[in-house]
């Protein structure tokens, strides 16, 4: 591996499997931008230039040069996507697996790989994965780590797939980065005697934001594809960790909820408003499941990467009943 290097010379590594890997791990580190999302970046001392005559330093370069890394880095980040893509092209022949679309989050595309000797693997499975590993399914991903709920809805991108794949069913994960990427703000100093005291009001307006844009979700899907079984999730008990920068720090910092006891009492009550707001929803539709994850992973470290994704054991289990719930209703 070369620094500087060209810009073609980077395209041509990322494009080949043999050095992909290798190149990903050279040239670039992935940068959490949010409680489920984050991005690759080129490393700092890393310099790409238009050919070896042509140098960058520091922040002074062409704008066509700028934009041509910007095409790089998107490459990168949208790595996963292209892989299952492939996977879901080359069974498309296979007659006996049945089709689902999925639109969510990093719930269902984390987006972090890591190098195992010449290739890439995920760093995580995530429910996905799994999925696409069951010989009954062919996945159509639509899932982009950090992607809002709000995103999802304007952008309509699922309604054009299950219009051109005809899937068994269709499965939504979101309205996760659209709380917890606002969730330091909702926190104040309260009292024990009512934990509810720790969250400026606004917090319950976030959750019927959200609830407004599942709601067009499913208005949508049940009147177009009334036949179409639509499954969604409203997550399980996350992990505040001491240090994690988007959930327990800041519930330290700015609500003083010093003891792990209170800070997890806190995250049972938003992330039981969420569900039961997603379950009562979901039951004022036909064919519409929630499948309610709360508890299935364990609130022990062993299962979890970090204080919001599960790790592969953890994972596991949500796939599991998202298995479970596909069968149940025949798909």
């Amino acid at each position: 591996m070369k620094n500087p290097i060209t810009v073609e010379e980077l395209q041509a590594l990322l494009n080949d499997e043999s050095t992909v890997a290798e190149a990903m791990d050279f040239y670039f580190e992935y940068i959490p931008t949010g409680p489920f999302t984050g991005e690759y970046q080129l490393k700092s001392h890393i310099q790409i230039v238009k050919n070896y005559n042509y140098q960058t330093t520091g922040v002074v370069e062409s704008a066509s040069l700028f934009n041509i890394k910007e095409i790089i880095l998107n490459d990168a980040n949208s790595r996963a996507r292209k892989s299952r893509d492939k996977i879901f092209s080359r069974r498309g022949s296979d007659g006996d697996r049945k089709i689902l679309v999925t639109e969510g989050d990093s719930w269902f595309q984390y987006p972090k790989y890591k190098k195992m000797g010449l290739t890439l693997s995920k760093e995580v499975k995530d429910v996905i994965d799994y999925l696409i590993e069951e010989p009954d399914y062919n996945v159509k991903s639509l899932d982009a780590a950090g992607d809002m709920i709000r995103n999802m809805f304007h952008l309509s991108e699922y309604l054009e797939a299950i219009r051109e794949h005809n899937p068994k069913a269709f499965i939504l994960s979101g309205g996760g980065n659209d709380f917890f990427e606002v969730f330091p703000n909702m926190l104040t100093e309260g009292s024990a005697d009512s934990m509810e005291s720790y969250l400026k009001i606004s917090w319950t307006t976030e959750i019927k934001v959200i609830e407004t844009y599942y709601k067009g979700f499913l208005d949508i899907l049940t009147e177009e594809f009334p036949a179409l079984p639509v499954i969604l999730h409203g997550y399980d008990y996350i992990m505040p960790r001491p240090d994690g920068k988007w959930i327990g720090k800041p519930m330290i910092t700015k609500g003083k909820l010093n003891m792990d006891k209170d800070r997890k009492v806190l995250i049972k009550l938003v992330m039981d408003r969420f569900n039961q707001t997603l379950l009562d929803l979901s039951l004022l539709y036909e064919n519409v499941h929630f499948i309610d994850l709360r508890n299935t992973v364990p609130q022990d470290a062993s299962f979890w990467h970090d204080e919001i994704h599960p790790n592969d054991e953890g994972f596991k289990l949500v796939a599991d009943k998202f298995i479970a719930t596909l069968k149940s209703i025949g798909v």
